[in-house]
């Protein structure tokens, strides 16, 4: 369990709502510029890999949504206001045609300029619904107590990571990625012989979804060889292995994670990564590293009830 006296004498506590607040700025005075999270994460400056997670935590919805959110709002407003022609109003909000704003329009709101521009009020809730997240808990499912709040604070040596990719997130789960990922993965370390050196599997997740039914969510899953993150035994290694499909080698460098325990379906983890970014990270203060976090699946599903699934999050810290 982390020292609590070690996290109030931090020097500089980052203040991430502070931080976050730059890139809504920028959202709000450059719907007509490109808005991608990387543009975003500089104006905070923050980590790509952390921010799109720290967006979710504190606002409920992806930075996608938020974007196109501020955009049809703008549109909206425009095409209630005055008489800018529809492509005008399109440019003016970052849509390259009138087209695109009202195809955006009909999938997002269900409705269309001309509508707006008759009265018809835009069915905002459907926007949300489709790109919302589940709201952060004050302790998540099967966590009555709030353990996975209180992580453990450890030192992590180099790691290299053979990974498999995986894609698709359907209803916001991507279970058939991961799935699909250590189809490959497995295999190919089984043909090698080096079923018996895999001590840690992990995944890594290096998109931002769009939305729960993003088919192109990537998901990289890997394997850990001749080190077991569990109680940090063993000399991480990188085995020779022949690289086709998606097999790739990456490295996680070393560093300090804090490391919180999920214990259940898979199903619920967004909830826990919501918790330790929404909560334990603004209440510590703690500055993270610009390297991805991970989950690391700590025993086999394959040979218990998803009740006992542990799954164990890293965050890494600076």
């Amino acid at each position: 369990m982390p020292d609590m006296s070690s996290i109030s004498s931090q020097a500089q506590p980052v203040r991430y709502l502070d931080l976050l607040s730059r890139a809504v700025a920028h959202i709000g005075e450059h719907l007509a510029d490109p808005l991608d999270t990387e543009v975003l994460a500089r104006q905070a400056s923050m980590s790509p890999y952390h921010f799109h997670r720290l967006f979710r935590a504190y606002f409920g919805t992806t930075v996608a949504g938020y974007v196109t959110w501020r955009r049809l709002q703008r549109a909206c407003d425009l095409l209630g206001r005055d008489d800018a022609s529809v492509l005008d109003v399109a440019l003016a909000v970052g849509y390259e045609s009138a087209q695109a704003l009202a195809k955006a329009m009909r999938r997002e709101l269900d409705t269309t300029p001309t509508a707006v521009r008759a009265g018809t009020a835009p069915n905002w809730h459907q926007l949300f619904e489709r790109r919302g997240t589940a709201g952060v808990l004050s302790n998540p499912p099967n966590d009555p107590q709030g353990l996975a709040l209180k992580p453990q604070l450890i030192d992590t040596p180099d790691l290299w990571v053979l990974t498999a990719t995986g894609r698709g997130m359907h209803n916001g789960d991507m279970t058939r990625a991961a799935e699909a990922g250590f189809a490959e993965l497995l295999p190919a370390t089984g043909r090698a012989g080096l079923s018996d050196r895999v001590k840690s599997c992990i995944a890594i997740f290096p998109d931002e979804p769009r939305h729960p039914n993003d088919e192109q969510a990537r998901m990289w899953v890997g394997a850990i060889f001749d080190y077991a993150l569990v109680d940090r035994s063993g000399s991480p290694a990188r085995p020779h292995i022949d690289l086709h499909g998606s097999l790739a080698w990456r490295q996680l460098p070393a560093g300090r994670h804090a490391v919180f325990t999920h214990i259940g379906p898979y199903t619920e983890l967004h909830r826990a990564w919501s918790a330790a970014y929404g909560q334990w990270l603004p209440a510590t203060g703690y500055a993270l590293r610009d390297t991805p976090p991970f989950e690391h699946y700590v025993n086999d599903p394959r040979q218990l009830p998803p009740q006992q699934w542990r799954t164990d999050i890293h965050l890494p810290l600076q």
